[in-house]
């Protein structure tokens, strides 16, 4: 194998792994920093092509466009290197100076692109047939010396903050990453040299650098800089929180203070101090232990933070539990008082669960109106939603609404359940459910005044309703809302006695009973509705026998 042969295997080889090191980039990219390297890469990959067409050409045309391409990126690969080096070390943002340096490199290449009218970038320039390929023989121009000095400079200026950054550093993993993205500008300034050194003759071993530094600049950033400590604890908003939390690395070295902490322990130097005794020692007895700090009385707890099954160190949180204290020091029975509270709340929440569990039985019991509850809500919320009801205001109606007939639970299956029509007698006794219900809501303190919807979602405007044959707006606002969401129901959805009714004929009764059995104002509300097929009763239906449950 000929010593082009190989070089030509090196090129095609590099091109292929600039392509999967700028899509392994993209694929891990989280931060500006991940940016530059991106920027790099693509450098690299655009300058390492170009390059390849100037070992493929014959003519001197041929070579002198291939040049062209090649510099069209190799004049960013200096460029992108020292800006993701002061990004790194100072975390300034110069965008003047960005500006200045991106004029200075875009004029490099408008002499490279127009060599052949200028001699500032190349004084003389010659091509050749003899060595490896055929390759232009130049000599340097003034502006080529300039940009010589140039991308010394920026080797200079980075190398400098690299050491400083490492000399300061005392987190081992930091460390480790800046010592590889020295690497990788001390590998690109070594390949220089030997290019000015002429170690090939016709071949520029640069390309050949520019590649292997990429490779330690992924090991630094990708290895030992996936997600920094501190990026972490603000993901998950430490920012915001009231507490005190000290965030730390793996070596308990401290990586961030929030404001409460920082007046808490002004003293504490961030990535120097490790965490003051009296709070690790706290957070290894558990949150239980109390310590004072300031006239302040705190708990401590501490939680690892873990990113993609890997530890990147802790998080303590400090709790003010001064006030908690002093009132339970104060007022002893009190705290018996809340403790029992809280275990009422807590049976409260598990009779929530049985009033729901109660609605569904309802439900499997009354083979007459399967899902009527749940389309009743349906209804409800999209009439309330029309008279400006609030979120929490149309979470409780619905609620109120799926509770509506769990009085039916009081009436016999043989009358809840009869195809025919119901006798006086068994009439009167299906009334009961409106008080049965209201009677076991009535103490259901979590959804307020849900026993109004089941007591009286039966009532009429005209006072003719039951059971109690209150009239117009003495009928609270969700019975009223219930009882036309009801009665629609009943008329649109099928029974065992009938199918469902006609739109049109629904919609003619509903016009029919506003002001008799229906609320004026939710009898327009709703026919509007209908109209604008924001209800539509198949559609409803259709939903409620894919919903297995109440809930």
């Amino acid at each position: 194998m000929s010593l082009f042969s190989l070089l030509l295997g090196i090129q095609y080889a590099s091109i292929a792994l600039m392509i999967f090191i700028c899509a392994w980039i993209t694929k891990k990219w989280t931060k500006p920093l991940h940016g530059w390297l991106f920027f790099y890469s693509i450098a690299v990959l655009g300058n390492n092509a170009g390059y390849l067409g100037v070992m493929l050409s014959h003519t001197q045309t041929e070579t002198i466009m291939a040049l062209q391409f090649s510099y069209l990126f190799r004049i960013w690969i200096p460029y992108s290197i020292f800006m993701f080096t002061i990004l790194l070390c100072t975390k300034r943002k110069l965008h003047k100076t960005l500006s200045l340096l991106a004029v200075l490199h875009v004029t490099v290449y408008i002499l490279v692109l127009f060599t052949k009218y200028n001699t500032l970038y190349y004084r003389t320039i010659d091509f050749t047939q003899e060595g490896l390929f055929p390759h232009i023989i130049h000599t340097n121009g003034t502006a080529h010396h300039i940009y010589d000095a140039l991308i010394l400079s920026y080797a200079l200026i980075g190398l400098r903050l690299l050491f400083r950054s490492f000399r300061n550093q005392k987190n081992l993993h930091k460390k480790k990453r800046i010592f590889f993205i020295a690497t990788a500008i001390i590998t690109d300034i070594l390949f220089y040299i030997l290019q000015l050194c002429n170690v090939i003759p016709g071949y520029d071993i640069t390309v050949l650098g520019y590649t292997i530094a990429s490779l330690f600049f992924c090991i630094a950033i990708f290895r030992y800089d996936l997600l920094e400590t501190k990026e972490i604890a603000r993901d998950i908003m430490i920012d915001r929180l009231s507490e005190g939390i000290i965030v730390t690395d793996t070596e308990d070295i401290i990586q961030y203070l929030n404001e409460p902490a920082k007046l808490l322990f002004p003293e504490i130097k961030i990535e120097s101090d490790t965490v003051p005794a009296i709070i690790a020692e706290a957070a290894k007895q558990g949150s239980h232990k109390h310590i004072s700090i300031s006239q302040k009385t705190f708990a401590i707890e501490k939680k690892e933070l873990i990113h993609d099954e890997k530890s990147y160190g802790n998080l303590y949180a400090l709790i003010d539990e001064t006030e908690h204290i002093a009132l339970m020091k104060e007022k002893e029975q009190q705290k018996i008082r809340q403790i029992q509270m809280k275990a009422l709340e807590r049976q409260i929440r598990m009779g929530n669960e049985t009033i729901f569990a109660i609605a569904n039985a309802v439900e499997a019991r009354d083979k007459n109106t399967g899902k009527h509850s749940w389309r009743v809500s349906e209804y409800s919320v999209k009439i309330a939603k029309e008279l400006g009801f609030t979120s929490p205001q149309l979470e409780q109606l619905r609620k109120t609404a799926l509770l509506h007939d769990i009085g039916k639970i009081g009436v016999p299956d043989s009358i809840l359940n009869k195809p025919a029509k119901l006798t006086d007698e068994e009439y009167k006794i299906m009334k009961t459910h409106t008080t049965t219900g209201g009677e076991i809501l009535k103490d259901f303190s979590l959804i307020p005044n849900v026993d109004e919807g089941a007591k009286f979602h039966h009532e009429r405007y005209d006072g003719k309703g039951y059971p109690e044959g209150l009239q117009g707006k003495q009928i609270p606002l969700n019975a009223r809302i219930i009882g036309i969401a009801d009665a629609f129901d009943a008329m649109t959805a099928n029974r065992i006695y009938r199918k469902a009714l006609d739109l049109d004929f629904v919609k003619t009764e509903l016009k029919r009973c506003s002001g008799s059995q229906f609320d004026p104002e939710m009898t327009e509300i709703l026919l509007n509705l209908i109209e604008e097929k924001i209800i539509n009763p198949s559609e409803t239906v259709q939903k409620a026998e894919t919903s297995k449950t109440i809930d």
